[in-house]
């Protein structure tokens, strides 16, 4: 089983920084292996006790660093193979929204798409006196407190950071409506060409916007079926606006690298026990 924490940031965070989270297990001398299907947001992970032993990426033939206490998992588009965890785990995570990542630190989103960018790799010094500080914490309060006074640094030294321009608030959005939203529609509404719109999205979130609905909308029907494990594909993929069955069977051979049925066959996912969370 594994214990989830989620807490708010602060409120002039809240436009790019989805939330902060807790995530605690032990694997009991077991391998647990997560696959790390196709992503739609963004986090930082620092790890406080044992760091993941293996990855399987036949993708990238990317490996972990070891002894590194913490990365940045990128937008994910594909299925990138799968992670082994054996041991006692406590992590905290910093989950951005749509556009938070670029907002925030300025740097383009899309560099690190299907990637897990150490942290030592991209940021500066200080990211490792932040980890010290959250190593002594005495509980998620008061490492969200530490994560906002970070990331407001960052935020302050960025000229182009408005929450309320409109790509942060179409990006958030089609997180909020799990993809199911009219890309032209939208660009007009935000009264900029199809060409103009898609640009200045992939410049922010990363990737275009139409695949991004794809990703939000296949990670929405997955955690669907993780939280009604009873729910038939068909109903979930109704519910998450698919076309029929084989367009959602289509995605996960796309996204998780399996068909639904096969990919929870495959890597049986441990279940989650959530005693906060945060809603979009």
């Amino acid at each position: 089983m594994i214990t989830v924490t989620e807490i708010a940031p602060a409120p002039v965070l809240a436009p790019f920084v989805r939330c902060y989270s807790l995530r605690e297990f032990d694997t009991n001398g077991s391998d647990l292996v997560k696959p790390w299907h196709a992503l739609h947001e963004i986090s930082i992970n620092f790890h406080f006790k044992a760091l993941p032993c293996k990855l399987n990426n036949p993708q990238t033939g990317q490996i972990l660093k070891k002894g590194n206490y913490g990365g940045i998992m990128g937008l994910g588009t594909q299925f990138n193979g799968e992670l082994t965890f054996n041991g006692s785990y406590s992590f905290f995570e910093i989950y951005f929204k749509p556009n938070g990542f670029n907002k925030i630190f300025g740097l383009p989103a899309s560099e690190i798409n299907n990637l897990l960018v150490f942290a030592d790799d991209i940021f500066e010094p200080n990211i490792k006196l932040f980890f010290e500080q959250l190593c002594i914490a005495s509980g998620l309060n008061e490492m969200a407190l530490l994560a906002d006074a970070y990331l407001l640094l960052y935020l302050k030294k960025q000229k182009h950071a408005d929450h309320k321009d409109a790509i942060t608030h179409i990006s958030n959005l089609i997180f909020k409506k799990a993809g199911c939203v009219n890309i032209d529609l939208l660009a007009y509404d935000a009264n900029m060409s199809v060409r103009n719109f898609e640009r200045r999205f992939i410049e922010q979130v990363g990737i275009s916007p139409k695949l991004f609905c794809c990703v939000t909308r296949f990670n929405h029907a997955f955690a669907m079926k993780l939280k009604n494990p009873e729910m038939n594909w068909t109903s979930i993929g109704h519910k998450s606006g698919y076309f029929d069955q084989t367009h959602l069977i289509k995605d996960f051979k796309r996204f998780a690298g399996y068909a639904p049925l096969t990919f929870l066959k495959h890597t049986p996912l441990t279940d989650e026990l959530y005693t906060n969370r945060v809603e979009v």
